[in-house]
């Protein structure tokens, strides 16, 4: 199991090697804004409000205000436009997916020899994170190529057979680098002076789908409390993709059956014609990651008047058992021959890894102002301890150095959500609001803080039908390192708008 070093104070690194890292951990333990429509429509601001079928994943305590049974299932549509700056140009990549986003039932029944009191039951599927995402980073380098990272790379190991066999390896392995004994260094066949076109694209899918098994208990309509049992389900894919061509043929060469002439460095003997010449090279990381968790989930609320309410709610660590397949593999081509690149992979077959990730509990206090039949105003604050999340396997060394780069590379989070809804019969109008503080101690602006903004509406039939609908726009940015030895610094801006809809029923 590779080790992985502090190298950078910011989380997003450009690939070098393949493993388990402070990354896995954060991914895991940032939730976004999902769940019914009317749950986003308040921004999620519902620890206080209750009667909603996403209650279960945030604060239980809210299903103790049912006074009937329901059901119903939310999906829509996630569309995103990235942008990847890098060398003042900036790439875009749309992409659209269809999501799932809720499911739920809840019922009830009076309390043994109480009628003031009950007894709520419900299951429910939240979609707490949906990672479907295209970024696409590109422009002409001639200093920040992924060869010469190599050849750093490879100078450091300072012979071959301490390369790096996900990375510089493969590099060794495709003639974008050999080793001259006579020098005892590395040398590139990639003439590191010349520009060439690198475009890096970061491709991810998959979801968490947190599935809880909930009991509340309303106490004469005056205390609330309420317990879940979540079982998060994990799937998530990444595949990030570097390409280099020399599509300006600034690297051209000319061979003869004794000799060579080029554009560019001609101290290389004849026995290398046929790897002289660069043409393109693509990179390719892979993994995917699969498991499931295991969360217990408390909240309490208390009516303080007819108009006024406060509750809390206390999320235990996550505890997920996950399995990683992954591979990475490369091709080179060059003048002689551009259609048959030369390729190879690591593991060839595929590398599997099982471990453990432990993510921060976190804690919320609530508010909820209620105007009659007319309106609702929510407003939950929530904190989360990213210092804490911590990987885990077999054995014990294996995460040693990443869960000390948590604990001082993160700090205590702070998440905001306030929503309001107004009741115009028979159509209800929401707007909400949710701030996701970075796991660096950013909030409202910065670095890997998320705002989302949420625009709502619904409405009730009188057989009990009702239909919601939601429009989220969410908003971020990071800063990204394409390689580890040389100054490659990429802005990231993330730019996603779901598109979401209930239908459910009363009973």
């Amino acid at each position: 199991m590779l080790r992985v070093k502090f190298l950078f104070a910011l989380l997003a690194i450009g690939f070098y090697s393949y493993s388990q890292n402070d990354l896995d951990a954060i991914r895991y333990s940032r939730v976004g804004v999902n769940g019914t429509s009317r749950f986003v429509g308040l921004g999620g601001a519902f620890g206080a409000v209750g009667a909603d079928l996403s209650c279960g994943a945030y604060n239980p305590a809210g299903l103790g205000l049912y006074r009937k049974g329901e059901i119903s299932y939310s999906g829509g549509l996630k569309i995103t436009n990235n942008e990847g700056i890098i060398n003042s140009k900036t790439s875009t990549t749309p992409n659209a997916a269809f999501t799932f986003n809720n499911f739920g039932i809840v019922g009830g029944w009076p309390a043994k020899n109480d009628n003031e009191s009950r007894n709520i039951i419900s299951f429910s599927s939240s979609q707490t994170q949906n990672f479907e995402s295209k970024t696409r980073m590109s422009s002409y380098t001639n200093s920040n190529s992924i060869a010469k990272d190599m050849l750093n790379k490879a100078n450091q190991a300072g012979s071959a057979s301490n390369l790096n066999s996900y990375y510089e390896g493969l590099g060794y392995n495709v003639y974008l680098l050999d080793y001259d004994s006579a020098t005892a260094k590395f040398f590139s066949f990639v003439d590191l002076k010349r520009s060439v076109l690198q475009t890096r694209d970061i491709v991810t899918s998959g979801k968490v789908n947190d599935r809880n098994f909930s009991y509340a208990y309303a106490y004469k309509d005056e205390f609330y409390f309420g317990l879940s049992l979540g079982v998060p389900k994990v799937e998530y894919t990444s595949t990030t993709t570097h390409t280099e061509r020399d599509d300006k043929d600034s690297m051209k060469v000319t061979l003869t059956s004794t000799s060579f002439s080029s554009t560019y460095s001609d101290g290389l003997p004849f026995v290398y014609g046929d790897k002289l010449g660069f043409n393109s090279l693509t990179y390719v990381e892979y993994f995917k990651t699969t498991g499931s968790g295991l969360n217990l989930k408390l909240g309490g609320i208390t009516r303080v008047n007819d108009h006024f309410r406060v509750g809390f709610y206390y999320h235990t660590p996550t505890i997920y058992t996950l399995k990683d397949q992954y591979y990475n593999s490369i091709s080179a081509s060059f003048d002689k021959d551009p259609s048959k690149p030369v390729t190879t992979k690591d593991p060839v077959d595929g590398g599997y890894f099982n471990y453990k990730i432990i993510t921060p509990g976190r804690g919320s206090i609530n508010a909820a102002y209620i105007i009659k039949k007319l309106a609702v105003i929510g407003i939950d604050y929530e904190v989360v301890n990213y210092k804490t999340a911590s990987l885990g396997s077999v054995d014990v060394a294996d995460f040693a150095g990443v869960n000390a780069v948590i604990k001082n590379k993160y700090t205590l989070g702070q998440n905001l959500r306030v929503g309001a809804e107004f009741n115009i019969k028979p159509v209800m109008f929401r707007f909400g609001y949710n701030m996701q503080g970075s796991p660096f101690g950013n909030n409202f602006n910065g670095n890997f803080v998320r705002q989302s903004f949420c625009v709502g509406a619904g409405f009730r039939t009188k057989n009990n039908f009702y239909f919601d609908m939601v429009w989220v726009k969410t908003i971020s940015t990071e800063d990204y390192y394409l390689f580890t030895t040389l100054n490659s610094k990429a802005n990231l801006k993330y730019n996603a708008t779901n598109l979401s809809a209930t239908i459910g029923i009363k009973f």
